[in-house]
């Protein structure tokens, strides 16, 4: 990865340092330094706008993951409160919505994503503040994460169970490294997350 900071980002270290972090927190990693406010608006939405970019260029490629629309649908249909934690700003999660057809699913208070008062993962707040606006036992919670950042902040908001996924092989590969003890699933038709509990 290579961005306007000037220095190539091998797929490793982006893995473990900026897949799944805040913006905020993947510019002080990146410059060495806490960027002022400033900064970190600004480099953080040009990567956000290049990031839109590649969606729209990916074109039908670009989709929810296989068997996510039957999951939200079965949990909507037996009433099982779900939400997303996601580290990314207001503007991606707008994308999302209108490219993804979010909305079927989801209402804006069931959306958590970071912000200037919301610390972002491997900090549990994220998760803290979306099992609170679910009315949910955190170790009822089942939590579906894609990095290690992520997992980080659901176990250490609770999460009763934490399921890893990752649609390419080095992404599973590296969540299975980091967390052994945590199943990790190519897509949500995987057996171990379509035996859902029934309440």
């Amino acid at each position: 990865m290579e961005g306007r900071l000037g220095r190539v980002v091998p797929r490793e270290e982006f893995l473990a340092h900026v897949h799944g972090r805040a913006n905020r927190d993947i510019l002080a990693y990146l410059l060495g330094r806490c960027p002022t406010q400033q900064e970190a608006d600004a480099e953080g939405e040009a990567k956000e706008d290049l990031y839109r970019q590649l969606c729209r260029r990916a074109g039908d490629a670009y989709r929810l993951v296989e068997g996510a629309p039957a999951l939200l649908d079965r949990l909507a249909a037996r009433g099982i409160p779900f939400a997303i934690a996601t580290s990314s700003t207001r503007p991606n999660v707008e994308f999302y919505f209108s490219r993804l057809g979010l909305a079927r699913w989801f209402s804006p208070e069931r959306v958590i994503f970071t912000g200037p008062n919301l610390p972002g993962k491997p900090d549990p707040a994220i998760y803290r503040l979306a099992m609170e606006r679910l009315g949910a036992d955190p170790a009822r919670c089942l939590v579906v994460e894609d990095a290690p950042a992520g997992v980080q902040a659901a176990l250490a908001a609770g999460a009763g169970q934490v399921i890893g996924i990752g649609e390419t092989v080095a992404g599973r590969a590296q969540l299975a490294a980091a967390f052994p003890e945590l199943p990790v699933i190519a897509d949500y038709t995987d057996p171990r997350i379509v035996r859902l509990p029934e309440e």
